[in-house]
């Protein structure tokens, strides 16, 4: 019921700012939220090898440091 709640609060808020801003819906794509909060994203997967008893350790790629 809650995840029914959530999806339809989202239609709510698109179809309200699509109607007060005179904007056509843009999708924000499926990698919103790894864009939004990358700090997140890499704690989580972190956390994710590790409870699979992985040891991480990360190194940035050659040229983008």
């Amino acid at each position: 019921m809650k995840a029914l709640v959530a999806v339809e609060h989202a239609m709510l808020v698109a179809a309200w700012n699509m109607l007060t801003n005179g904007d056509l819906y843009r999708d924000p794509g499926p990698d919103y939220y790894t864009r939004r909060v990358p700090t997140k994203t890499r704690a989580r997967a972190i956390s994710q090898l590790e409870s699979l008893e992985y040891r991480v350790i990360l190194e940035p790629v050659a040229g983008t440091a």
